[in-house]
């Protein structure tokens, strides 16, 4: 008798950032294999071009280990049509806003694919398998390019009545000047964070003192997310996330000092992003 040997069935799971392009092979617990590329901002053809390439390695590998993939996940920051397959605004990518992402690669690859919102992606890992294992209420925010902010709730995200629930990055921060979190932290930033985080390590005292001013917004943000749902976590991932210690302590007291809903709410817990930077890959795979 011939034994027959079972296909393992994995999935793709792509992180689109405003910079580069995180694509994971995931078997549901871990990440097999991955592979990084640069996001073309110049034309659509050129992205789905990258896309494919992107790809390809991960098909590669899993050919070669016997390994069926079942579908891939792509988050993207931006808003989504309500069937998830048409990006209608990405902030950091225009080149493809009003088109039907999902079905474009579908046609390429061959295999289902479904669109997600990026921070949506971010805290479905991190809830799942990441930082807020374990909480029924989890708050994801993302701080990279841009910022992103998901809601996990009863196992699943919340994207409210209209499917704009949990975008943190345009609540109004600064009443005086009517800018939003988004626009008060690239403004402070200078839309460089990363030369920023370097200033501030080597002891520059104003760069210091913007992670400090970074620290008290967000804490206001938090505190905000706080006094409205009430989540038991919150985590914070993205390249920022790295510098966590440059804000993490003045973002915590100015939360605490703002929340009004009740005592037991200014323990909730902020945490960094346990999965990294696959997080958001992750959490796309985890759509399949």
């Amino acid at each position: 008798m011939v034994k027959v040997q079972k296909v393992k069935k994995y999935c793709i799971g792509i992180d689109v950032g405003g910079t580069k392009m995180n694509a994971v092979l995931f078997n549901g617990t871990k990440v097999i294999a991955d592979y990084v590329l640069a996001t073309p901002q110049d034309n659509l053809e050129h992205f789905l071009i990258m896309l494919k390439a992107l790809i390809e390695p991960l098909q590669e590998k899993a050919k070669n280990d016997k390994i069926k993939i079942n579908g891939i996940g792509m988050g993207v920051a931006g808003v989504l049509d309500s069937e998830g397959r048409k990006m209608l605004h990405s902030p950091n990518l225009p080149i493809i806003n009003g088109v039907k992402v999902a079905d474009k690669l579908e046609e390429l690859i061959g295999v289902p694919v479904r669109l997600d919102n990026d921070a949506d992606a971010f805290v479905r890992a991190e809830a799942m398998i990441g930082a807020g294992q374990g909480y029924d209420s989890v708050y994801g925010i993302t701080v990279g390019t841009g910022i992103g902010g998901g809601w996990w709730i009863n196992n699943d995200v919340h994207n409210g009545s209209h499917g704009g629930a949990g975008e943190v990055s345009d609540t109004i921060i600064d009443l005086s000047s009517g800018l939003t979190l988004e626009e008060t932290y690239q403004k402070l930033t200078q839309n460089n964070p990363a030369k920023l985080a370097q200033e501030a390590y080597r002891g520059d005292p104003l760069a210091e003192q913007v992670y400090e001013e970074i620290g008290a917004f967000f804490g206001i943000a938090l505190a905000n997310i706080v006094n409205l749902i009430d989540p038991e976590v919150f985590v914070i991932g993205g390249s920022v996330a790295d510098s966590s210690d440059l804000f993490f302590s003045t973002l915590k007291k100015n939360m605490k000092e703002r929340i009004e809903s009740s005592e037991a709410a200014k323990k909730v817990k902020v945490l960094k992003s346990k999965l990294g930077k696959d997080a958001g890959a992750i959490g796309a795979a985890c759509l399949v």
